[in-house]
C-alpha cells in the first residue's frame, strides 16, 4: 500500500519554473491591496473569501495559453486569493497551475477532489493529483460529488478509511465532501464522517426549498466546520443579475467562509478582487430583494446542475 515515503518518492519536481508570470505596476509592487480572509472553521486557517474555481471556467479557454494562464493565477495571489479549488476530473487543471503551486506553494490553501469511493481508487487519485500539482502535500481533498443515493457505507469502508491513513501520513491535512444534490445526502454523510469542511451550492434562489441554508448550514456552524459556496454565478447568465451580488449574497450568510468563483478572465478577477476587498454583504433587504428577482427570472429555467449530463467542475 502507497505510504508518504512513496508518494514524496514520486512527486514530479521541476527546477525550471513557470514562464511569463504576472509581473505587478510599481503601484501594486508596493501595496497590492489584499481580499479579505476568514478563518475556515474548525480547520483554522485563514482564507480568501473569494477561491479560484478552476474547473472548465478556467481550463476551457486558458489550456493553451500556459504563460498568460500563469499570469492569472499569480495575479490573484499577489492579493491573496489564497483559496485554489481544483480536482481530479477537471480536465488538466492539476496540471495547468502546477508550475504556479510549486514556486508559490506555501501562499497557497490547496484543495483537490477524488470521485473514487474505494480505498485503492482513493490513494491512486490523491498520489495522481501529487504529481500533477508538484507538491507534497494537499491542503483539503474532498470526497467529490455526493448523490442523492450515495452509498455511504461504501464510502465508510473504502475512501474514509484512505482518508484516515493519508491524514495520519500528512499527505493531506483536512478531508470534506461536496455535492449539489440536494441537502439531505450531505446533511446524512456530516453526521456520519464528521468531515472539516463541506462545499456545496448557496444559490440565492435558495435551492432545494431552502434546506441548504435553514438546515444544512446551521449544522455545519454547530460542528464548526468549514463552508464554501459554489455555483453562486452560473444563474446570473440566464437572467439579468449581477454577478458580484450573487457572490455577497452567498457570502452574507452566517457560516460561510469562502465561496469559488470560476477564473475565467482578468477583467472579472479583477471585479471579485474589488467586491472582496473591504467586503461589504447585502443588506437583508438587498438579499430579500435579489431572490425575489432571481426566482422571478428563472421560475421556468431548471438549474443547471439539475440537468441531465451535468458534469461538475462547469464554468462556476
Amino acid at each position: 500500500m502507497p505510504t508518504r515515503r512513496k508518494f514524496l518518492k514520486t512527486v514530479v519536481v521541476s527546477a525550471a519554473g513557470a514562464t511569463g508570470l504576472h509581473r505587478l505596476s510599481a503601484a501594486e509592487k508596493e501595496s497590492p491591496q489584499q481580499v479579505d480572509r476568514r478563518p475556515l472553521g474548525r480547520i483554522e486557517t485563514p482564507v480568501s473569501i473569494v477561491g479560484l474555481g478552476l474547473g472548465s471556467a478556467y481550463t476551457r479557454p486558458w489550456q493553451e495559453k500556459p504563460e498568460e494562464s500563469h499570469a492569472l493565477l499569480n495575479l490573484a495571489l499577489d492579493h491573496g486569493v489564497n483559496f485554489w479549488d481544483t480536482a481530479r476530473g477537471y480536465a488538466q487543471s492539476e496540471r495547468m497551475i502546477g508550475p504556479v503551486v510549486e514556486k508559490r506553494r506555501e501562499e497557497i490553501f490547496l484543495v483537490t477532489k477524488s470521485r473514487s469511493r474505494d480505498y485503492d481508487g482513493f490513494m491512486r487519485d490523491v498520489e495522481t493529483s501529487l504529481k500533477e500539482l508538484r507538491t507534497d502535500r494537499i491542503d483539503l481533498m474532498h470526497i467529490w460529488n455526493l448523490p442523492s443515493d450515495a452509498d455511504l457505507d461504501e464510502i465508510e469502508n473504502g475512501a474514509l478509511k484512505a482518508v484516515a491513513r493519508l491524514k495520519d501520513e500528512k499527505v493531506i491535512g483536512h478531508f470534506g465532501i461536496s455535492g449539489h444534490s440536494g441537502a439531505a445526502i450531505l446533511m446524512q454523510a456530516i453526521r456520519r464522517f464528521d468531515p472539516d469542511a463541506v462545499l456545496t451550492v448557496f444559490p440565492c434562489t435558495r435551492d432545494d426549498e431552502g434546506r441548504y441554508e435553514d438546515e444544512l448550514l446551521p449544522l455545519a456552524r454547530e460542528r464548526n466546520m468549514g463552508v464554501i459556496a459554489m455555483k453562486m454565478v452560473r444563474r446570473a447568465r440566464n437572467a439579468d443579475l449581477k454577478g458580484s451580488d450573487l457572490i455577497r449574497y452567498a457570502l452574507g450568510l452566517k457560516g460561510i467562509q469562502c465561496g469559488v468563483v470560476g477564473l475565467d478572465t482578468e477583467a472579472h478577477l479583477r471585479e471579485n478582487l474589488k467586491m472582496a476587498t473591504g467586503f461589504k454583504p447585502l443588506s437583508a433587504e438587498e438579499s430579500a430583494s435579489l431572490h425575489r428577482r432571481a426566482n422571478e427570472a428563472l421560475v421556468n429555467i431548471p438549474t443547471p446542475w439539475e440537468r441531465p449530463g451535468y458534469q461538475d467542475g462547469s464554468p462556476a
